[in-house]
């Protein structure tokens, strides 16, 4: 979890496979000390705030008062060239922010303070592998991708949460075999998925597109309009559609299941309180589990009712909130069922 120049992926010599940066930009939070009219008032959707003039693309975002975030990069072919081996650490100068400003809102817009800067690409880069013997990488270590979209904190915590419970179990001696090894094999595909869609993004977003680019535009926005459609690119924006697939018959087998209201013998509560104590959770809505069942330390039976329907009577659900066994109803064998998924994907049962 050492960033997307990660000093441990450097010195065990692994290579960054993928498609260096096509643009370069600059993110500033910043303070104004006289806004011409030209500056936004309100924030509104991106495209609506991007603006091109002088040689820059930019786009300034109100964020109260006088503070906003400035973004900004060059429309000129020697700033964009298909390389991303610049210094992205180089300090950005408040000269070089005081001139997009100027370039693009006009004379009227002069800087006052810069609170924080820094400076991006678009690079879309993955490790082959996330873990390599004693490492595991995750976050920006692990992947990097046009930050359109603003995907990447959700796919970096998402990692974490995946990564942290296993390492947990085995570090502690109770995971089943194979269990840190799943990491990969669950994260890195949903990474990839990421960087492909990403990777469409940021032709879709070129701040100097082609006529081809301006019409599939118009294309994908007339796409977005349909319900199906929208609903379908809002789960993958929002990881939200995300489903690993883990053994099981039942449809809610390996997705994550939405936060819902419950009322225990404790009273109301949120599904979400339940996952406080790291623990994987068995959720018994309709009573049906006996009693007595041998389960293994830090997976909390829970008996409950919920006014939504979650799509199953009983589900044991992972500590990061994704779906490992599921039922509707309980019948002969599904107890021996439950105890399998407990001991395969989740602990070994003392």
């Amino acid at each position: 979890c050492d960033g997307a120049h990660s000093t441990v992926r450097g010195l065990l010599g692994l290579p960054f496979p993928g498609r260096p940066g096509t643009h370069r930009a600059v993110l500033a939070d910043i303070r104004l000390a006289t806004a011409s009219a030209l500056v936004p008032r309100e924030l509104g959707h991106m495209s609506t705030m991007t603006r091109r003039a002088g040689g820059y693309w930019a786009m300034l975002a109100p964020l109260g008062g006088d503070r906003h975030r400035f973004t900004f990069g060059r429309t000129d072919t020697a700033d964009t060239a298909g390389r991303d081996d610049f210094d992205r650490d180089a300090p950005v100068t408040r000269e070089e922010i005081t001139a997009a400003l100027r370039a693009v809102y006009g004379d009227g817009t002069t800087l006052g303070a810069v609170e924080n800067a820094s400076r991006f690409t678009d690079a879309t880069r993955q490790l082959e592998h996330y873990r390599v013997g004693r490492v595991l990488f995750a976050g920006d270590a692990a992947h990097i991708h046009s930050p359109l979209g603003g995907q990447g904190l959700n796919l970096g915590v998402q990692d974490a949460f995946n990564l942290g419970w296993k390492l947990a179990a085995t570090v502690q001696g109770r995971a089943p075999r194979g269990l840190l090894d799943s990491y990969h094999t669950e994260r890195h595909p949903a990474a990839a998925r990421v960087l492909h869609h990403t990777s469409a993004q940021r032709v879709l977003a070129d701040p100097n597109p082609s006529e081809d680019v301006a019409a599939l535009r118009d294309i994908v926005i007339d796409l977005l309009r349909l319900p199906d459609a929208n609903r379908h690119i809002a789960g993958l924006m929002s990881g939200l559609s995300l489903h690993y697939p883990l053994p099981g018959d039942h449809p809610l087998t390996g997705h994550r299941v939405p936060d819902a209201g419950l009322r225990t013998g404790a009273g109301p509560t949120r599904l979400s309180a339940l996952f406080a104590g790291g623990h994987a959770v068995l959720l018994d809505l309709t009573g049906s589990l006996p009693a007595g069942l041998p389960l293994p330390p830090r997976i909390d039976l829970v008996r409950a009712t919920c006014p939504d329907d979650l799509g199953a009577a009983v589900l044991l659900i992972r500590p990061d909130g994704y779906v490992r066994w599921a039922a509707d109803r309980l019948a002969d064998g599904d107890e021996d069922a439950l105890l399998a998924a407990v001991a395969e994907g989740l602990a070994r049962t003392p």
